[in-house]
């Protein structure tokens, strides 16, 4: 019994890996073919009013990007979106475990079977998640790449890859460096778990750099930039 459960388990890993890959044949492959996710200036999506899911996961309350994710949330609203901000500090979510990866490959439950057995707070993120049209991911950047909160909520997320499918995201991101390339880093890894997703479309970022003091971004131009994204969800 417990060969089977290994051998199962190792499938479905290999079988997620394989459907993230592209072009994993190509000798001349670059990071960037590797995360192409489709991209759009407009909305893909056929619906009057959308509902907007912005994932603060700054450790800072009225850090950088999470005063620039207030200002995304009002263009937004504006725009008439129905918007919903979580800042992931206040909430519990465990790291990802063996259980958690055969629980959601289990064939024999719905979604909702393994959401409605929370131990922390990440099912109910995630339900969130699936229920939204459009997901902002916000993050500074630290050690070149996204914080500890917000990658163990993306861990969590797995097995639950069918359900986050058709919807359209933004990335926006802080950093102390004043090169773009190092925030690109963090949005690298937001698109590694786009990118493993059902037909998924970029809509745009704010990559705010040289922001390293808390609330300096209050006088720079990404605030509008931050808010003029949000008018265009």
């Amino acid at each position: 019994m417990k060969r089977t459960i290994l051998l199962t388990a190792a499938i479905s890993l290999l079988g997620l890996f394989t459907a993230c890959q592209r072009s994993a044949n190509s000798a001349d492959e670059t990071v960037d073919d590797v995360l192409r996710v489709p991209r759009s200036e407009t909305s893909t999506l056929d619906k009057a009013e959308k509902n907007v899911l912005i994932v603060s996961s700054s450790p800072r309350r009225g850090g950088n990007t999470d005063l620039l994710c207030d200002q995304f949330a009002r263009g937004a609203k504006e725009a008439g979106a129905h918007v919903e901000k979580i800042f992931l500090a206040d909430y519990r979510i465990d790291d990802f475990t063996e259980a958690d990866e055969l629980l959601g490959r289990d064939t024999t439950r719905t979604p909702t079977d393994t959401l409605d057995r929370p131990k922390d707070d990440a099912p109910a993120l995630i339900r969130k998640m699936e229920q939204a049209d459009i997901i902002v991911l916000s993050t500074p950047v630290y050690y070149m790449n996204i914080t500890g909160q917000l990658k163990s909520l993306i861990d969590r997320c797995f097995g639950h890859e069918r359900n986050l499918g058709n919807k359209e995201f933004f990335y926006i991101v802080a950093c102390a460096d004043a090169k773009e390339a190092t925030a690109d880093c963090a949005i690298n890894g937001l698109r590694g778990f786009v990118v493993c997703l059902p037909n998924p479309t970029e809509r745009g970022s704010v990559k705010a750099i040289g922001m390293g003091r808390k609330g300096g971004v209050k006088s720079s131009s990404y605030m509008e930039e931050a808010y003029r994204l949000g008018l265009r969800i």
